[in-house]
């Protein structure tokens, strides 16, 4: 089912929103809004280049309070390293309290401070990106989001509190949940369905009320689906499975 070739190659399994991540304060997740946008040039920065001026760093954020749309250089307020907890001051504002090289993701609200992890920017480009060990460069939402991601496995759920296993450009990433959507209902971005399910299009469904719904994981080692109208597929095409994922299917219709 899956392709392990560049971002995007998966559009005809995981719907319109494959390669947006959405916001988990954001209570419009997932539907398509238009607003007016201000002139925010000035603003703009290369995440992969890092060009902002000294003391400052490229963070993705939000133009308009929605998903990350875009990249500005901010102040850098902190000097908290990879792996740190962090503070987060926010989707618009968007500073935190890491270092140059690490911007703050997995931000949760814990008793009302947005808190996460402070987590590597990726090196090298879009095209070769850079990242250490048990870890892949998630590139999204238009490519505003460039950042080193650890890496888990879609069966066993391996992933912290408030995460959840998804499917992300070329690779299974632990991704903060958005929408905790169940299996068959409608779903918009690629972590917007609890943990254990993907976002598939329509098309490889038996009944799907939108243009992707989620279904669920499933091990081809004992292959078991809930819908009976659905059989356990092999997520890759044969032979292209990544180590440790030769095993990961998904519940699909036959033949899809």
């Amino acid at each position: 089912m899956a392709d392990d070739g560049e971002e995007g190659d998966l559009e005809a399994e995981t719907g319109p929103g494959e390669e947006e991540i959405g916001d988990p304060e954001d209570e419009d997740e997932g539907t398509e809004t238009f607003s007016f946008v201000p002139d925010v040039e000035e603003h703009t920065c290369d995440p992969w280049m890092q060009d902002c001026p000294p003391g400052e760093k490229c963070v993705p954020y939000s133009i308009g309070g929605g998903p990350w749309d875009s990249n500005k250089c901010v102040e850098v307020s902190g000097d908290g390293q990879p792996g740190d907890t962090c503070s987060y001051d926010g989707i618009t504002i968007a500073t935190d309290s890491c270092g140059a090289d690490s911007h703050c993701w997995d931000v949760m609200d814990i008793d009302g401070q947005l808190q996460g992890v402070c987590t590597s920017f990726c090196e090298g480009n879009a095209n070769e990106p850079i990242c250490g060990p048990e870890t892949a460069c998630l590139i999204a939402n238009d490519g505003a989001i460039n950042l080193c991601v650890t890496t888990c496995d879609p069966l066993s759920q391996d992933c912290g509190s408030g995460l959840g296993c998804f499917w992300a450009n070329d690779n299974f990433q632990c991704i903060f949940t958005a929408g905790e959507i169940l299996s068959g209902e409608p779903c918009g971005f690629i972590n917007d369905c609890a943990p254990g399910n993907l976002c598939a299009t329509a098309e490889v469904l038996p009944v799907c009320n939108g243009s992707a719904c989620c279904t669920p994981y499933c091990d081809l080692t004992a292959p078991q689906c809930a819908d009976p109208a659905t059989e356990c597929s092999a997520f890759f095409e044969e032979g292209t499975a990544p180590p440790n994922y030769e095993s990961v299917g998904v519940c699909i219709l036959p033949g899809t």
